[in-house]
């Protein structure tokens, strides 16, 4: 009994091995995940090109010479013989404010020039009268010393006595005291004419002042061009710095223009440029780039000048202008737009994103500088090179490091 229990148990052993090894069999072979082989990416190559079309900026025209002109003085405006729109010339007379107190400050001032000048005639007449002294004080002093010369020789003779060739020779003493101080006297009096004459040069100063002031009384006109605006009418009084006209040179335009900071690297001064305006229509103007600011408006936009002619000035101050710049000519490193991450959830920066650039079989993240974009085409301004390959689309998210697999389309043109 116990045989054929043992018997019957390696029986149903061997039966349950071989419908083991049967199932083992019947299963199919094992297949790598794709996961495990790389993620499906598209892959293009970084290369240069061109953005096609135009970019169309507004602007406002400004006079090329944008002028005020305003009182000097202290007055009441007594005649304003211009209107806007009239034309000026450069030096005509547009105003005038009264000249009373102007003209009396000048007549004092007059007066008070001659009153100096009389000083100095008085200054000078003390000179000539100090060297007729001198003059006067050396004869007398030759004359005392050729007297107590001579008395000197009748003492050695016995002729005259000690005490008068004493006394001679104590006048010739005197004699040249007082020519010491005759000379002294003639310094004393050059140095009142150069006084004098410094009061005359400063008075002389201060009438030309006053007449100066009294020709501010006229306000001219600095320039050839057009009234734009009258800030005042007879009968007001100015004070000093007081606004009375706008004047403007219409000859040439100026268009100011704010671009991005994307749009500034393909601008440069002298470029050309064509503009429209709608009070001219159907017509067309070119012109040029003349200046582009170093410091950035409000909203971080960099105000751009376009020159234009104007000779026959159908275009006034204040116009709306439409500026196109042409693309420009030099090539750009292009990539496709949906190479940025965040391009399908529409989260993209407009200055930077993020390119996983292909290393081998793996990706790397790099962080890149955007400049324009058009047509589905975005342009690198930094942090990618020429040849350099990028994946354009990948069959899920990435993250730096990893492991791709070139798609189908990778190998079609990009």
């Amino acid at each position: 009994m116990i045989g054929k229990g043992l018997m019957g148990a390696i029986a149903i052993g061997v039966l349950l091995g071989g419908c083991q090894s049967a199932m083992n069999r019947l299963d199919p072979p094992a297949v790598a995940r794709p996961e495990e082989n790389g993620v499906a990416v598209d892959i293009a190559v970084a290369a240069l090109g061109q953005l096609d079309g135009e970019t169309t900026f507004t602007g406002t025209t400004r006079p090329y010479r944008d002028v005020m002109v305003r009182s000097q003085v202290e007055g009441q405006v007594v005649r304003l013989g211009v209107d806007v729109g009239d034309r000026v010339r450069a030096g005509q007379v547009l105003a005038e404010v009264d000249p009373i107190v102007l003209k009396t400050a000048v007549f004092e001032a007059e007066a008070e020039l001659a009153a100096r000048r009389n000083e100095v005639i008085q200054a000078q007449a003390a000179v000539n009268r100090a060297r007729t002294a001198v003059e006067e004080a050396r004869l007398l002093l030759q004359q005392a010393e050729s007297d107590a010369q001579r008395l000197e020789t009748l003492l050695q003779d016995g002729a005259v006595s000690a005490q008068a060739a004493e006394q001679a020779r104590t006048a010739a003493q005197t004699a040249r005291q007082v020519l010491r101080s005759r000379q002294a006297e003639v310094i004393t009096a050059q140095q009142g004419v150069a006084v004098a004459q410094g009061r005359v040069q400063a008075q002389t100063a201060f009438v030309q002042q006053a007449q100066a002031r009294l020709s501010y009384a006229l306000l001219r006109s600095p320039l050839n061009g057009i009234v734009l605006e009258r800030l005042t009418e007879v009968g007001n009084l100015l004070q000093p710095g007081g606004e009375a006209l706008r004047l403007g040179d219409l000859q040439q335009l100026r268009v100011i223009v704010e671009v991005s900071e994307q749009e500034l690297g393909r601008l440069a001064p002298g470029q050309e440029a064509t503009l429209t305006f709608d009070a001219v229509p159907n017509r067309t103007y070119k012109g040029r780039i003349s200046r582009i600011s170093l410091a950035a408006a409000d909203a971080r936009l960099i105000p751009v000048e376009i020159l234009i002619d104007n000779r026959d000035e159908r275009l006034g101050s204040g116009l709306l202008a439409r500026v196109t710049f042409s693309a420009a000519n030099a090539p750009r490193l292009l990539i496709s737009e949906t190479a940025l991450a965040g391009a399908e959830e529409g989260r993209l920066s407009s200055r930077e994103g993020t390119v996983f650039v292909v290393v081998g079989d793996r990706v790397v993240e790099r962080q890149v500088q955007l400049g324009q974009r058009r047509q589905g085409k975005v342009e690198i301004l930094r942090g990618l090179a020429v040849g350099d390959r990028y994946v354009v689309r990948s069959g899920r998210p990435l993250q730096d490091g990893d492991k791709i697999r070139p798609s189908i389309l990778s190998r079609s043109p990009q």
